[in-house]
């Protein structure tokens, strides 16, 4: 038996109805708020379609005998982004599997990559067409795709570059080019893109009006703002400096002003430049992950950084993971280990589309194709990130790690029979404190069979791991209630009970691969 949510993320005031595939008999559903049993409802032999009633804002797991998955209700779905891709239009494609995979994933923003006739002309001639790479498109197919997604209810997002034009455009746009000192053209990638300055005038206007019409035309719910990393400056055509992290944030807020009905997402190549980007009128930040940026506490820091600059957008990181080349299930275990790194940072990560795709490479058409195992195991992940969203993306969450746990502080202690770090090493359990306002949530990922640290690197198998302790310092005369939960071992909440002593509440978890969460509340908290 499979519970398939019938939409990625649902609205206040919306019914929530979960599709129930496979299932023999009479079915009772649970629905579950964090620890809470909030609505029960039940199938008979033949019925495909469980309805609870609608909830407010706020993850919620979903639990039946043999199957469970989650769904969150939420105002803006972007609030805690899961963005996803299509990259193929051919004629006559099917959607529905792309439909199952976002309702699947609850992937709430879908990239529609390279779905355009030219960068500079997004809008094909005709239905059928070959893009600026010679692949044969139908714009038939993308309005398919677009509306399943939306029907599945996600956002669906057109890929567009902000400062490129092909061959057959430049000509138009050479007197507004980017150039370099000697005052050449500055190109990208063998005479296949020539570079616009992104605050010219002319071409702001003319790449408002090429979106306003594919927002008509195909039925885009906003935009992936694309750039390539270079130039961070340039000169124009008389020697005059454009500024990129100026004239980024500045291009954003002018086409959000013209598309007020549009959501927009501006791609940070390698953090450049955030900390310009994240202020403007998006919305979310988004990261396309590079080398130096090459280890899981590189990937920890641009979500925290992102955060700060934005504090009311939540990060994505793009960090394609090329090691699925190289053997899917040791690079399985790298993703779970690199998506249990970005929610446990209150961020997300772009990895998966199509119907059962992951991302190896910045060119989405060459993806990969998850097997039962590994998309099970994924689907786990995003389970879960959907189900405790509350407690992974609550926007006034303070990381307060090395304030009470670690080196000399008494406040929480983690033991265990390997390792323990309050930073991504290899070959330790890294935990992580946050306080939140449904209370402190340690976070333990699993590295301690790991020889490495990178996050683009395949993993060695995990073993559950038993025997952590975890001792808290009491700060009331009731013990604290405490919850479990982990992906693989114990995605419902697992009650702990402590043991308490004059000071402290001592705690043996539960065995865990990979990832789990401790949410520890005082009586003062509810």
């Amino acid at each position: 038996m499979e519970l398939i949510p019938t939409k990625a993320t649902f609205a206040p005031g919306e019914a929530i109805v979960v599709e129930v595939r496979g299932a023999v008999g009479a079915v009772e559903l649970q629905l579950w708020h964090l620890d809470r049993l909030v609505a029960t409802t039940a199938l008979a032999p033949g019925q495909t379609m469980a309805h609870f009633p609608a909830q407010p804002e706020g993850g919620y797991g979903v639990e039946a005998p043999g199957a469970r998955t989650a769904v969150d209700v939420l105002e803006d779905p972007l609030e805690r982004p899961r963005y996803g891709f299509v990259s193929h239009y051919e004629e006559g494609r099917e959607v529905a599997g792309v439909a199952d995979n976002v309702r699947r994933l609850h992937l709430n923003a879908v990239q529609f990559y390279d779905w355009m006739y030219r960068h500079a002309e997004l809008l094909p001639p005709a239905d059928l067409f070959q893009d600026s790479l010679g692949q044969t498109l139908s714009l038939a197919t993308v309005k398919r795709l677009a509306q399943a997604v939306h029907d599945a209810g996600s956002l669906p997002i057109g890929y567009a570059a902000v400062y490129a034009a092909g061959r057959e455009a430049w000509p138009s746009w050479r007197e507004a080019g980017l150039c370099h000192a000697d005052g050449s053209p500055m190109v990208f990638g063998d005479d296949y893109l020539w570079y616009v300055d992104p605050s010219n005038e002319r071409w702001l206007a003319h790449l408002s009006g090429e979106l306003r019409a594919a927002l008509r035309e195909v039925g885009f719910a906003g935009f992936h703002l694309d750039q390539y990393g270079a130039p961070k400056w340039a000169l124009r055509r008389d020697g005059s400096v454009v500024d990129l992290a100026s004239a980024f944030p500045a291009l954003i807020d002018r086409l959000a002003a013209d598309l007020p009905e549009a959501h927009l997402i501006f791609n940070n190549v390698n953090d450049f430049p955030t900390w310009a980007t994240a202020s403007a009128d998006q919305d979310a930040t988004y990261i396309e992950v590079w080398p130096p940026h090459t280890r899981l506490a590189h990937a920890a820091g641009l979500i925290d950084r992102a955060r700060a600059f934005g504090p009311d957008k939540t990060p994505i990181l793009a960090a394609y993971l090329s090691c699925y080349q190289g053997g899917e299930a040791p690079a399985n275990l790298a993703e779970r280990l690199l998506q249990a790194t970005a929610w446990s940072h209150g961020g997300t990560a772009l990895l998966h589309g199509e119907e059962h795709a992951v991302l190896t490479e910045a060119y989405y058409v060459d993806h990969a194709e998850l097997g039962a195992d590994s998309y099970a195991a994924t689907r786990r992940s995003y389970d879960f990130a959907v189900r405790y969203g509350d407690l992974l993306f609550d926007p006034s969450a303070v990381d307060i790690t090395r304030t009470v746990t670690g080196g000399i502080n008494q406040e929480i202690t983690v033991s265990a029979p390997v390792p323990v770090a309050t930073d991504a090493e290899a070959g330790s359990l890294w935990v992580r404190v946050v306080r939140t306002v449904h209370g402190l949530v340690i976070h333990l990922i699993d590295l301690s069979s790991q020889t490495d640290d990178r996050w683009d690197s395949g993993k060695l198998p995990m073993t559950a791991l038993e025997g952590v302790r975890v001792k808290l310092q009491r700060r009331s005369a009731s013990a604290p209630t405490v919850r479990f939960a982990s992906p693989d071992d114990a995605p419902a909440m697992v009650a702990l009970e402590p043991h308490v002593d004059a000071a402290d509440a001592v705690l043996t978890l539960p065995s865990f691969r990979s990832w789990a969460m401790v949410w520890v509340r005082e009586e003062d908290q509810g």
